[in-house]
């Protein structure tokens, strides 16, 4: 269970709806990266969350890391005494790294770097839905090209901070209302969600997963007090190399809010069964 679940139940689906004003996205620009035929496309979009996290961290050495998602399959092997998937996993984890420090010091996407984030791809599914497929380590090179191409689209300016950065934030004690919640990132007082897809679209889903991310960190920010305030929200559509973003205030009604938030903390403990420490 998580964020992602939580969202899609059908009250909580229709209160967000009521709640928050989905902002219109009038937006007109051909994709400068569309997928190769025979590319993994959710597989890609995963990896390609990785490689950005990295280039950001490139561009911000002082941004704050979480560990991986991927890093947790190994607990998961571990729980389930799958010792060849643990090692195996263990091995693709340590190269990512290697390969990571490596780009963080002369900024290249090597052919390794982006065969790491695949395979970091697919240790996330691990996660995410409890499966692997057999042959989860075999490389698709049109995965490769698809990423190279994605990558070609990043402009050093476009997320250098100020002031703060977060890769993966979680909201640690807010996100357990839900039983698991990350982002792609925080830059400043701005959270941004990735999202790789062939249309300039910003889906209900998507924008009710932002609208979670706000309010668990409004939650979180009165359990810990220099958590960043939220001023805005947006998305960065990798395809078309793209920034969008809008304001929270124009998106939240601050007059309701109050009892929007006092419902969502109920029904989220209803849904985990955990109680917030006030």
């Amino acid at each position: 269970m998580s964020l992602s679940d939580f969202i899609e139940l059908p009250d909580v689906k229709a209160r967000f709806k009521a709640e928050f004003l989905k902002p219109k996205l009038d937006l007109k620009q051909e994709i400068l990266a569309a997928a190769p035929n025979g590319s993994d496309v959710r597989l890609v979009g995963t990896a390609f969350d990785y490689l950005l996290r990295f280039y950001i961290k490139y561009q911000n050495p002082h941004a704050q890391e979480l560990e991986w998602i991927a890093e947790y399959a190994l607990r998961h092997f571990n729980r389930r005494g799958q010792n060849d998937l643990f090692n195996q996993a263990k091995n693709v984890i340590d190269q990512a790294r290697n390969n990571y420090q490596e780009f963080l010091t002369n900024g290249q996407f090597t052919n390794e770097l982006l065969q790491s984030a695949l395979l970091l791809g697919r240790l996330d599914a691990v996660m995410r839905a409890g499966y692997i497929h057999d042959g989860w380590s075999a490389i698709n090179q049109q995965d490769v090209q698809d990423l190279r191409n994605l990558v070609s689209l990043l402009k050093p300016d476009l997320f250098k901070s100020s002031e703060k950065t977060i890769l993966n934030p979680t909201w640690t004690e807010a996100a357990q209302l839900v039983r698991a919640a990350d982002g792609d990132l925080i830059l400043d007082d701005l959270l941004v969600d990735f999202k790789t897809v062939k249309e300039l679209k910003l889906e209900l889903r998507g924008f009710h997963q932002l609208m979670g991310y706000y309010t668990l960190s409004v939650i979180q920010r009165k359990q810990e007090e220099d958590a960043i305030e939220l001023k805005r929200l947006g998305i960065f559509f990798s395809r078309f190399g793209m920034l969008y973003e809008f304001n929270v205030r124009d998106v939240v009604n601050f007059d309701t809010f109050p009892n929007f938030l006092d419902w969502f903390i109920a029904r989220a403990q209803q849904y985990s069964g955990y109680t917030l420490i006030n």
